[in-house]
């Protein structure tokens, strides 16, 4: 086995990630995000939101050639025979009607993922779940604002997962390491999407 640029090289040429976190560098220019006020913060993170997730997917899930995978949005999951695979990072939000912002440790995400070997391609679906303000309480969930080494240490995951199942990949490892930082405030499970759809009781899980 033989290691290179931080992953392991398998006997069929496909890569596990080792445990050594990715540097969010590969996918963007370098910023000390606690340096930028709550109005900078979430313009940047909604910009590059989607440019992270997307280029990290691609870097990452390439070496599963000849199978061309693929990372869609949804805001429902897709019938059973998907595999699940559920995740937890930290988030900020910011509510678009009083403009509070508060940063939690229980960002979730959810990955449903599937290979149809006929047509040599996979789909790796993922939901991000919200939480409401806490000063306004008006029962509509905000979006999570994702920083990048979460997005990274999140995307190198499933790929591990996607390996296990599909590509022989035996026991590779799991980042649970969040980005620093202390709420000022404890988890309210009243306020929290995954709470209420009873996501929240474990931290990782894979089916």
């Amino acid at each position: 086995m033989i290691m290179t640029n931080g992953v392991q090289a398998l006997s069929n040429g496909v890569q596990a990630l080792s445990l050594s976190p990715v540097s969010p560098t590969l996918s963007l220019s370098p910023i000390d995000l606690s340096k930028c006020s709550e109005s900078e913060l979430g313009l940047f993170l909604s910009q590059r939101m989607e440019l992270v997730w997307h280029g990290e997917f691609d870097r990452l899930f390439t070496q599963y050639y000849p199978h061309a995978w693929y990372l869609v949005p949804t805001f429902y999951p897709p019938s059973d025979r998907w595999r699940v695979f559920k995740d937890s990072a930290k988030v900020r939000f910011s509510c678009q009607e009083c403009g509070h912002g508060w940063t939690s440790m229980k960002g979730r995400v959810i990955f449903w993922f599937h290979l149809n070997y006929a047509t040599n391609s996979g789909y790796v679906m993922f939901k991000l779940y919200g939480q409401q303000c806490q000063k306004c309480k008006n029962g509509s969930y905000e979006h999570a604002m994702w920083y990048p080494e979460e997005v990274v240490k999140v995307i190198g995951n499933v790929y591990n997962r996607v390996g296990q199942v599909f590509y022989g990949f035996v026991r590779p490892p799991l980042r649970i390491d969040r980005r620093q930082g202390k709420p000022r405030n404890q988890h309210n499970a009243d306020l929290c999407q995954a709470c209420k759809e009873g996501l929240c009781k474990e931290e990782w899980s894979f089916s």
